[in-house]
């Protein structure tokens, strides 16, 4: 699609449209996304070094196999985030005692990488779990966030990905419409330039990746950086977002994935960035709120060096 500049009318009605039924089919923007082979490769290898570190049932060789601030995402609005080695515990005793666990393996045939990047790769893959008798007594899937750090991949996020089997059309459809809807508050409020808006649709703890692999949390709405308006109009000439893709990838009653890509523009009507990322929204008791944000390099960059 061409990048010259297009009416300002034009992309303020495009926002209103998405922002008022969320819909893909008014997408600007469809520039390709990068697979990156290599980074790909990695990640799988880091798996492997995962699930071998696993069945040690060793928490200091598991901790070899991780990134850290290491963060699981349960749902329903838990975030439990490990800052250093030491604070990480698989709990193999409990899985031992509580469920008869003895190994596990990863079901590599079905590893999907959903985005991949040189320094990160979002990923899923199968998983079981054995008892003393070898059979499986669990089965199903979890996505992982891979990073490049300090010289090597490791894992630096996991969360359940399989859906309820229960889960039917009509209930995954509100849930999804629950959760895309704090999405839309977010874009709302963040092109209003309304802070306390834009930090009302998150939930926390609340995560943030670059795509280069930076990482912060803020525990509450009040902790960590606050949307800096006057500073992206001063570096950048922003003037207002629009989502071009946003579409969930993964529901459970309590958690859904939105793979999506959002756009920048300066007042002129001209775009200036566009970035694919994925967020993952949980309910957490009647709320719906934006609880992980991970981004990938940007398909499209104008900006001054």
């Amino acid at each position: 699609m061409s990048n010259m500049p297009i009416h300002l009318a034009t992309i303020a009605a495009l926002a209103l449209g998405i922002l008022a039924v969320g819909s893909p089919a008014l997408s600007q923007t469809r520039d390709a996304e990068t697979r990156h082979a290599a980074a790909e490769a990695a990640a799988r290898q880091a798996l492997q070094t995962f699930i071998t570190q696993w069945n040690t049932a060793e928490d200091a060789n598991l901790r070899r196999a991780m990134h850290f601030p290491f963060v699981t995402v349960p749902g329903g609005g838990v975030l439990v985030v490990d800052d250093r080695p030491q604070d990480f515990s698989a709990g193999f005793d409990q899985m031992r005692e509580r469920e008869g666990w003895r190994s596990s393996s990863f079901d590599f045939d079905s590893f999907t990488v959903v985005r991949s990047s040189p320094e990160k790769v979002h990923a899923e893959v199968g998983f079981s779990r054995y008892g003393a008798d070898g059979a499986a007594y669990r089965t199903s899937r979890v996505f992982y966030i891979v990073t490049r750090g300090d010289g090597r991949w490791a894992i630096q996020l996991r969360t359940p990905a399989a859906e309820p089997g229960d889960l039917g059309a009509d209930e995954r459809a509100e849930i999804v419409a629950a959760a895309r809807q704090a999405v839309l508050d977010f874009f709302t409020a963040f092109n209003t330039g309304d802070v306390d808006g834009t930090l009302a649709t998150l939930n926390h703890p609340h995560l943030f990746m670059t795509p280069g692999g930076g990482f912060a949390v803020a525990e509450s709405p009040g902790d960590g950086p606050r949307p800096d308006f006057d500073r992206m109009r001063a570096d950048e000439d922003w003037h207002m977002s629009t989502l071009d893709e946003l579409q969930a990838s993964i529901v459970t009653r309590n958690k859904v994935h939105f793979e999506l890509t959002f756009t920048r523009w300066n007042p002129d009507g001209t775009r200036y960035l566009t970035v694919p990322a994925l967020w993952i929204v949980t309910r957490a008791e009647d709320h719906w709120g934006i609880q992980v944000r991970s981004l990938m390099p940007p398909t499209f960059d104008a900006r001054t060096p």
